[in-house]
């Protein structure tokens, strides 16, 4: 069976995106072809595993101005080129992922009649999805809570969000992830992420949140983004405990693994890791979110009661010390249904893949 998926731009499209993918080569070894930009995260993170067929194509700026007419110019090349990809790779099913090219794609796998599947990351689906969705055989979504938002006469399941194999490998591994990462056994383990780009905001507020916090038995994971990461690092050096800094860890799960708190955005792959690892988190939604739909996945894990939400308006490092500090001092404890849906998460991949697989097998039949 020949699959396009489409995933770009931001981590959260593009890992649950390659999950799937490996999934679908376990169960049969089925041709996987990503639609992709070679601007976004896919071009670092999916090549090296799957081909991708590059587009030209870039997300819809809803403030009109001069990019309006370079967006709509390069998404007319974009959805051109992908309408030569299904007349010459012919695929048997599309899966959107979400963002501009599941639209793209969606369009041309309706106008040649390819089954379409989607699944959802946020708990407020993106725009994109919230069209392809009346056109999907199947929705698969991360969260229960998506399913009033979205209009389709497809059959919907909820799966989870598929997260990789090696960032769930290390749940439960808490002294392995510290001397892994060279870090202290004894000492409270601080993680700050900013998403898969990062964010001088919360770099910022932090870095004057350390200053705040007693410091005798703390260690820090730091995940700057590219832009900060220099800065940050120099910082860090002066620190007189341990204090990691990277642009980027694409191997994230031994990070969640080591840390006792996380201050991070809330993306839907965030919030889902942050989730499975039963992390106690401050989370602050990044503020200019298309239909502000980290705000909604931060919410939904404050109310499995992992988390406190703070908007970016009334983040200030005497509010973050203070949080950092009580969850520190006595973390937050989840509730009960959270172990069953930990179960849940582990077979999300699996449950897609077998899903648009099981319905190419019913229509053959």
């Amino acid at each position: 069976m020949r699959i396009f998926i489409a995933a770009g731009g931001t981590g959260g499209h593009v890992f649950p995106s390659v999950s799937v993918a490996e999934e679908l080569r376990r169960l049969g070894n089925h041709e996987v072809f990503f639609l992709g930009t070679r601007r976004g995260l896919e071009a670092d993170t999916v090549a090296p595993r799957f081909p991708i067929l590059y587009v030209s194509a870039r997300g819809w700026d809803r403030r009109f101005g001069l990019r309006t007419l370079r967006m709509v110019g390069e998404n007319i090349v974009g959805f051109s080129t992908m309408g030569w990809y299904f007349l010459r790779y012919r695929p048997q099913a599309f899966l959107a992922m979400g963002s501009y090219l599941s639209l793209l794609g969606a369009f041309w796998a309706k106008f040649f009649r390819v089954p379409i599947y989607l699944h959802e990351q946020n708990v407020y689906p993106g725009l994109a999805n919230r069209i392809v969705a009346r056109w999907a055989r199947k929705v698969f979504l991360a969260f229960a809570e998506t399913e009033k938002y979205l209009r389709t006469r497809g059959e919907v399941e909820v799966t989870g969000n598929p997260l990789r194999r090696e960032v769930m490998d290390w749940r439960g591994k808490k002294e392995e992830a510290r001397c892994f990462l060279g870090l202290e056994s004894n000492r409270k383990t601080i993680l700050v992420v900013g998403g898969s780009r990062g964010s001088s905001i919360l770099n910022r507020v932090f870095l004057e949140a350390l200053e705040i916090l007693p410091q005798a038995n703390l260690q820090v994971i730091h995940i700057t983004g590219k832009e900060d990461y220099l800065e940050v690092s120099e910082r860090a050096r002066k620190k007189p405990f341990p204090y990691l800094v990277f642009p980027f860890l694409e191997s994230i799960g031994v990070a969640y693994a080591a840390a006792d708190v996380a201050f991070c955005r809330s993306g839907a792959n965030t919030v889902t890791e942050l989730f499975f690892f039963g992390l106690p988190s401050i989370l602050v939604p990044y503020g200019e979110a298309t239909d502000n739909h980290q705000w909604y996945n931060a919410c939904w894990l404050a109310q499995q009661g992992l988390a406190v939400v703070l908007g970016e308006r009334e983040l200030q490092a005497s509010i973050l010390a203070q949080k950092l500090l009580e969850f520190l001092e006595q973390p937050p404890q989840p509730r009960k249904a959270v172990v069953s849906w930990v179960q849940h998460l582990q077979k999300a991949s699996t449950c897609i893949a077998q899903g648009i697989l099981g319905d190419h097998r019913e229509e053959r039949a």
